[in-house]
């Protein structure tokens, strides 16, 4: 039997990691006076023997996570095989959660994902995920702090309460630390651009066991620079990719039927006295005088492929960023004290300061949204409430009659600069007392994000400005200082969340049975959960062109109880069963189940399964005072398209979405089911393969425009607002602006897969050690039933289009390294896939994207991603090593994607380092 004395070794060798090294991993308990050291691992509060475990949980130790190459707890945990749609790119600066990072086991969505910090909660992000999902940002947590990291992939609400549907990511920080350190790493991709340096350094003193203290503290400092997507080549850097077989997605096009417009030179549409279009040749868009290229006049070019009228086109990527710019410095410190033998004194405090700087393209002049104050659609575009030039004004061509005016400013980007602290302190006692191993501790934990936002215009104030002919538009235009800081003032607002915990844990063993110890554990736990999202200044009234809006406030306090027991029957066979019982001061009571089982009939083979079930809490946003006004794509309008069937209606579009919040709102519920085995067949060969399902109920949605668009009896508190007619459809209803609904408990999701996990570790003697691993994760279904009855199959999708960045779901994932080491020489390489997706929002449907001939691009699908990283450490000397790290070494380019709004031409949820290219970093650590 294997006996190692430090936990941060025995977690790895546990058999319900799936990460299995050894044939002693699969043996049967030992006797009592074995003295086998006993840790804690995640999704259990009973200690445990490292033989011992019944659910699938994936642990990377301090070594895994530094030969990955990555340079951010972020990077590391998004890479992992379970991770699918819904996850959260730090790159996805265009999101209400701009620039934080957010994981999604399973494909659930970053709320359904529970992060926790040495086992306990911390402070969610300041904003949500589309206005809705809560979640932590995985940026905030100090790399060089981490001693391990274990993703349990099963659900565990009965353990750790709501969020945990999906299964839980629990980064584990040093305990302790003696001595001084410090580091300093360098990385920038081939392009020469994208640096990121970083340094750090830790110092700790005193021994717990002859000091009876000890106390350490890690500083970590990073600065990232932004790499523009405009320089890189072929089809990521530029919008129109159809050399590539891609489509055009180029801006400012005037279509045959006098829509867009929105371009560097202005346009302007001559309306009758009514505001109403004029009919005929007399009511066609004008171009303002300018230079366009022969290129941007492209009459089949721009997102509709159709620029009849002669738009001058731009390119959006021009504006984009592949990595944004920031600053982060991360404060750990912990202080752990010996009282006597049995009881121990512990504190820990967490300082993490973000400054982060986005950029996108220059704002249109009008937009149409949803005044939430007078309950009433603002549409600038057409309409009573539309902007026009006056008669009389210099930019209106037209004598006799006002007019639209279209118009982007090319040397106004709209920005954001965002600055998260996030604040963590911890203070418990534990010990043990009448064979009672307890922990009690004391949380508060805050997370605060001020956003400045700039180049949007306020639109009453510009329609002031426009009517007495202060503010102009055209080529070259640049408004006085004086003018833009009316029409276009600076934004800001801040987003605050606040956890604050008390809660106490105690196991012991009861009796002896013929399988061994009984164990049990029993819990208690309150924390009050506070949330205040301010809204983005003048969005409340729509009063912001293309800016939603999103806010949330509401508090609440939250009492539970839990128990769990280990039950050896037998050498060979053990059960895990455990409840937990929550009571939310907004809902109600939420009760929660799980039984696991684990069967060793030899040392070789172990079977093990889970049942659990599980909730998740209503968010301040879904049931408080709250409400969310975004943009999200529809794959076409079916109302226009079966008459026009031309590729604007039949083509995936870009709506808004109104969603308020419901204080009647019921948690999300679920089960969640896993079967598998362990195979060691020789010494230091393993394989673990896992069957897992998770069926979650009650989903808690919001304005779902393609369900609702798709089938609005089916949604009676739904509504379709639509714009004016076209002028060459005048009878047909226009375009769908926007799609309003509350909160609904109305969806239903399945989805179910297998885990498969190979190691081995092979002894060259003198030539050193060599280790492989290969992790996949298949799904097999991921199905999600509307409140109408409707299913549909996104597995291996680009569905569900509305989901956070539209990233897709694809089938398969695939995670190879292999590694060496020999001395003071450590070399290890990794190959990373990630499986083709279709072009579609759901098995059997439509291809998303089509051409003008309706001829699907791509063959309607996005191509699979392969990449391999290498890293490299040398110990120099007892004090002083180098590493390096090279990813994405062959510079494989990003499949192209025109279908995903994360970004343009790539997907950045699957394939981010395929933007980046090839990426080197070089690093040093020295000991003192």
């Amino acid at each position: 039997m294997i006996r190692e004395k430090t936990i941060s070794r025995s977690v790895r060798l546990i058999c319900s990691s799936g990460l299995l090294l050894s044939m002693g991993m699969l043996a049967q308990p030992g006797f009592a006076q074995e003295a086998v050291q006993k840790v804690e691992i995640t999704g259990s509060s009973i200690k445990r023997t490292e033989t011992e475990g019944v659910a699938t949980t994936q642990i990377l130790s301090r070594k895994d996570i530094e030969q990955t190459g990555k340079t951010s707890i972020a990077d590391v945990v998004r890479s992992i095989s379970a991770d699918n749609n819904g996850s959260i790119s730090g790159s996805f600066t265009n999101g209400f959660a701009g620039s934080a990072s957010g994981v999604s086991l399973r494909g659930l969505s970053v709320s359904s994902t529970l992060v926790l910090i040495n086992g306990r909660r911390t402070a969610p992000y300041g904003f949500g995920d589309d206005g809705q999902r809560s979640f932590v940002d995985l940026n905030s947590i100090p790399l060089d702090a981490v001693d391990r990291i274990e993703i349990l992939k099963d659900g565990a609400s009965a353990i750790y309460g709501s969020d945990a549907i999906a299964g839980v990511v629990n980064v584990i920080l040093r305990q302790n630390y003696i001595g001084q350190s410090v580091s300093a790493n360098i990385g920038q991709s081939s392009r020469g651009d994208g640096r990121v340096m970083s340094a750090s350094a830790a110092v700790g003193f005193g021994n717990l066991q002859q000091d009876k203290y000890n106390v350490f503290m890690t500083i970590d400092a990073k600065k990232q620079e932004r790499i523009w997507q405009k320089d890189r080549s072929d089809y990521i850097g530029q919008a129109d990719a159809r050399p590539w077989g891609g489509r055009d997605q180029r801006a400012g096009q005037i279509t045959s039927g006098n829509g867009g417009g929105s371009n560097f030179l202005g346009t302007v549409r001559p309306v009758n006295a009514a505001g109403g279009a004029i009919a005929g040749v007399a009511g066609n868009v004008k171009q303002l005088p300018g230079t366009c290229s022969a290129a941007n006049l492209d009459p089949v070019g721009g997102t509709s492929l159709d620029n009849a009228l002669g738009g001058c086109l731009w390119d959006p990527v021009q504006y984009q960023t592949i990595q944004p710019e920031t600053e982060n410095l991360n404060l750990y410190a912990r202080g752990t004290f010996a009282i006597n033998d049995k009881t121990t004194a512990y504190t820990e405090l967490g300082l993490f300061n973000s400054k982060a700087k986005t950029q996108t393209t220059p704002s249109g002049l009008t937009g149409a949204g949803f005044d939430l104050v007078n309950a009433r659609v603002n549409n600038t575009n057409t309409g009573p409430d539309q902007l026009l030039l006056p008669i009389g004004h210099p930019d209106n061509p037209f004598a006799d009659n006002r007019a639209r005016p279209r118009w982007v400013d090319a040397a106004r980007p709209r920005t954001a600069d965002l600055e998260t602290t996030v604040t963590r302190f911890l203070a418990g006692v534990k010990g043990t007392v009448a064979e009672w191993d307890y922990d009690a501790g004391f949380l508060y934990a805050e997370s605060k994000t001020d956003k400045t936002q700039n180049g949007y215009y306020r639109q009453s104030a510009l329609k002031a400005a426009v009517a007495n002919g202060t503010f102009r538009i055209g080529q070259g235009r640049v408004n006085t200082p004086a003018v833009l800081a009316l029409v276009s003032p600076t934004l800001q607002n801040s987003g605050v969340t606040k956890s604050t915990s008390v809660d106490f844990k105690a196991t012991r063993e009861l009796a002896q049975l013929p399988g061994g110890a009984l164990g049990i554990a029993v819990g208690a736990e309150y924390r009050k959960e506070e949330t205040n999202s301010d809204p983005t200044p003048y969005t409340n009234i729509n009063d912001i062109a293309g800016l939603g809006y999103s806010a949330s406030k509401g508090s609440r306090n939250v009492t539970a109880l839990y128990t769990e027991m280990a039950i050896p029957v037998l050498k060979s066979l053990e059960f895990q069963l455990a409840a937990r019982t929550d009571k939310y001061s907004d809902y109600g009571r939420s009760t929660t189940p799980k039984a696991g089982f684990k069967f060793t009939p030899t040392n070789t083979v172990a079977f093990r399964g889970t049942y659990a079930e599980g909730f998740r809490a209503p968010s301040a946003a879904e049931n408080g005072d709250s409400a969310v006004a975004a943009f999200t794509n529809i794959p076409s309008d079916p109302v226009r398209c079966a008459v026009t069937k031309l590729p604007i209606d039949c083509s995936s579009q870009q709506v808004g979405a109104i969603t308020v919040g419901n204080k009647n709102i019921k948690p999300e519920t679920s089960k969640s089911y896993s079967l598998g085995f362990v195979v060691e067949p020789v010494k230091n060969f393993s394989i673990s393969l896992d069957w897992w399902k998770i069926v979650r109920d009650g989903e808690i949605g919001g304005s779902d425009p393609s369900a609702i668009v798709t089938n609005p009896a089916g949604y009676p508190d739904a509504q379709i607002v639509r714009g004016e007619a076209t002028t060459n459809f005048p009878g047909l209803a226009g375009p769908i602006l926007m799609v309003k609904a509350p909160y609904l408990n109305a969806g239903k999701t399945q989805t179910s897969g297998l885990d498969l996990d190979m190691r081995s570790k092979f002894d060259l003697g003198a030539n050193g050690k060599l280790n492989a691993g290969l992790v996949v994760t298949y799904m097999h279904e991921f199905k999600r039933t509307d409140a109408d009855g409707t299913t549909h199959e996104f597995a291996g999708t680009h569905g569900d289009i509305n989901l956070s960045g539209n990233g897709g779901t694809p089938r398969t994932k695939v995670s190879f390294s292999l590694g060496w080491d020999r001395g003071p020489w450590t070399v290890s390489g990794n190959v990373n896939h990630v499986s083709s997706i279709s072009d579609t929002n759901e098995i059997g449907g439509d291809c998303i994207d089509t051409d003008a001939n309706h001829n699907p691009y791509l063959g309607c699908r996005i191509a699979a991603f392969t990449t391999v990283d290498v890293f490299g450490k040398w110990k120099y000397s007892k004090n002083l090593e180098f590493t390096a790290s090279i990813t994405n070494l062959f510079d494989k380019m990003a499949p192209l994607d025109v279908q995903t709004y994360g970004r343009i031409n790539y997907n950045p949820s699957l394939h981010q380092s395929g933007a980046v290219g090839r990426y080197w970093n070089i690093g040093a650590r020295y000991t003192f």
